[in-house]
């Protein structure tokens, strides 16, 4: 993975502008609009200042205190005397609250357009950042997944990804609403009084200081704080799909206990964070409002001398009301910047994850052919200084089957996973019908290797739906067909709505052989190349064992089948047995072969079939690695194997 912790501020922060782009034009459209409401606002302030100067004028007296008091100092106006002096100078008045009329709506309909625009730009932008998290996340390969939990991708495709929405939408329309209202009202200010104006502008500077300190602070605090809640969404999320292993051994005290743990552990990480911003709000709301008093005092000042009006004195009052309140709304902002800035990290990791096995420019679709496979020294590691497998070479000839055998651990699952890709080997080369399968496209490799895995995995959709999950859009006999061969159709018969019934999730409401044997009619489907059965029958019965092995001879012929089986009973009807221990072969050949020399092989099958008594007296005996060591034993085993049987119907020994 990339390390975004490594990306400098700047260029993060121009990263995350990028998802913009393709919400520009509403971007536009409410920024026009909240420009248009700002110049509203401003001018119904002005027009405001402009109806109370119009009343002092009517009485303009002493001219120290504006007009309200009578010319002995002492009486106020009464208001007939206002009113009937605003009626002999009704055409003037009118007009100033006729405009103040049509401002204020044209601010209540700019505010309704400016909420839906915004609402438009909002929700655009989450469907297309979500679409690209999730796109990314189809696309990155296995190794990706292996690195980061279910539980961290959750949160960084919800938590962080609305981070980063919330500031982009933030700096965007809220810092623009703040630049445009400090500007108009100081211009505003500045009509008035160029000094007042000037004293306005005092408390920024204190501001900026204050914010970029504030920043190298909180953004630790707000990592400790996502990365806590990550640990919570795995833990949720494991217990969710791990529930009947939790009630079978009867810890839900234990799992309760662990998960009040880990939130005792992320309260007090929010509380840091918490207690961090509770000493930043008071100072900047402090300096608000010293510089509110402090411009009210100077205004005060001005007016008692006669420079202000008491219409002036209103538009000053409400422009610093809206500028401070508009001003203390960069702590929420800042807030919004700080943890943006360590969820579009996290983001960053997922978005420019480097493909594990990356598709070559010159890539080209794999071309027919029979289904040859073949390891030309295989060495790989998911940690490549300890690699799993070690000089790994053998052909599968096509339409031949293939049975990988050997100890827990040996390396069986993670060989077969490179046929199709799913990782890439540090060494040596993997060929399908003569071509390396890093040179051909992954659509068209993937869609020729078909998996029944030994975990099965089932959609929350219709049994229908599951079956024809790799080639959507099959007819309903091509289905049934599928279910057929996997001995499937019995059981499905009798569900409630057939293969329209709507399953649990990951088919919880099937019985574990029900679900493997939907797996298996998953991969019949798609009319594979090369067929790997990941231990696939490990889940049934031996009854239904049989059953499928039966119907697999037709599935199996004309197509090059890996089987990954524990029962030599699977594995005797092999064209090819490869033996893998500690991730190298060991013994190669067919099961006549191998039963006539020693090695792990034959003391598997000989439990099998003959019982415990055929157990060696040693009850430790020694690894075939050890009588094969070197290139030179594994080649003498490989030799034994003679010429594979190529003209045989495939799987003829199926039936047991």
């Amino acid at each position: 993975m990339p390390d975004a912790y490594a990306v400098p501020q700047r260029l993060l922060l121009a990263w995350m502008f990028r998802f913009l782009r393709p919400v520009r034009w509403h971007v536009f459209v409410a920024c026009t609009y909240l420009v248009l409401g700002v110049v509203a606002e401003v001018l119904a302030v002005r027009q405001t200042g402009r109806a109370a100067n119009f009343i002092q004028t009517l009485h303009p007296g002493d001219g120290k205190l504006g007009g309200w008091i009578n010319n002995d100092g002492h009486a106020p106006l009464s208001a007939r005397h206002v009113i009937d002096a605003l009626l002999g100078r009704q055409a003037g008045f009118s007009s100033i609250i006729a405009g103040l009329v049509l401002i204020t709506a044209a601010i209540l309909a700019l505010k309704y357009l400016r909420t839906v625009a915004e609402t438009r730009m909002s929700m655009t932008m989450v469907y297309y950042i979500r679409e690209g998290v999730y796109d990314k996340l189809q696309r990155v390969g296995f190794g990706f997944h292996d690195a980061l939990s279910s539980g961290q991708l959750i949160n960084r495709s919800l938590t962080d990804l609305q981070n980063v929405r919330v500031f982009v939408q933030s700096a965007v329309l809220s810092t623009l609403e703040i630049g445009l209202i400090v500007a108009g009202y100081i211009v505003l200010i500045f009509f008035i009084s160029p000094w007042v104006a000037l004293l306005a502008l005092l408390p920024l500077p204190l501001w900026t200081f204050y914010i970029l300190r504030f920043s190298r602070r909180v953004q630790p605090a707000a990592k400790a704080v996502m990365e806590a809640e990550d640990r919570n969404v795995s833990l949720i999320t494991e217990n969710i799909a791990g529930v009947h292993v939790v009630k079978a051994f009867a810890t839900e005290a234990q799992e309760v206990a662990k998960y009040d743990a880990h939130c005792e552990t992320y309260i007090g990480k929010v509380r840091r964070r918490i207690r961090l911003f509770a000493d930043f709000t008071p100072v900047i709301r402090s300096i608000a409002s010293g510089s509110y008093l402090t411009l009210f005092l100077a205004a005060g000042v001005l007016m008692i001398r006669g420079r202000l009006l008491a219409g002036d004195f209103l538009v000053l009052g409400q422009a610093m009301a809206q500028i401070l309140t508009r001003l203390q709304v960069v702590s929420t902002i800042n807030e919004q910047y700080q943890n943006a800035m360590v969820s579009a990290r996290r983001l960053y990791e997922v978005l420019h994850a480097p493909p594990t096995v990356p598709e070559k420019p010159a890539a080209r679709p794999l071309p027919p052919g029979p289904g040859t496979v073949r390891f030309e020294g295989v060495t790989f590691g998911y940690n490549p200084e300890k690699p799993n497998l070690h000089d790994v070479s053998f052909e599968a000839p096509g339409g031949s089957i293939v049975a990988i055998v050997g100890p827990t651990g040996a390396g069986k699952t993670t060989l077969v996973n490179l046929i199709s890709r799913f990782y890439d080997p540090q060494g040596g080369g993997i060929l399908i019908d003569g071509l390396d399968v890093r040179d051909v496209t992954l659509a068209s490799l993937r869609t020729q290797v078909a998996f029944v895995f030994q975990e099965t995995y089932l959609f929350s959709a219709t049994v229908g739906g599951n079956i024809e999950y790799g080639r959507p859009g099959i007819t309903a006999g091509e289905i049934e067909a599928a279910a057929r061969l996997a001995q499937a159709h019995e059981f499905i018969d009798e569900l409630p709505r057939r293969y329209e019934t709507m399953l649990g999730e990951r088919g919880a409401s099937l019985s574990g052989g029900q679900r493997q044997r939907l797996a298996i009619a998953r991969a019949i489907v798609t009319n594979p190349r090369v067929l790997i059965l990941d231990d696939a029958t490990a889940s049934v019965d031996p009854h239904t064992e049989q059953m499928i092995r039966r119907a697999m001879r037709f599935v199996m012929h004309g197509r090059t089948t890996f089987v990954i089986a524990h029962r030599v009973s699977t594995v005797k009807a092999a064209d090819l047995v490869v033996v893998l221990e500690h991730g190298a072969i060991t013994q190669i050949g067919t099961h006549e072969q191998l039963m006539r020399a020693d090695g792990h092989y034959r003391m598997i099958a000989s439990v099998q079939l003959y019982g415990d008594d055929a157990l060696p007296e040693t009850s430790d005996p020694p690894s075939h690695m050890d009588r094969v060591a070197g290139p030179h034993g594994i080649g003498a085993a490989a030799a034994t194997a003679g010429t594979l049987p190529h003209d045989r119907e495939a799987g003829a020994g199926l039936e047991g």
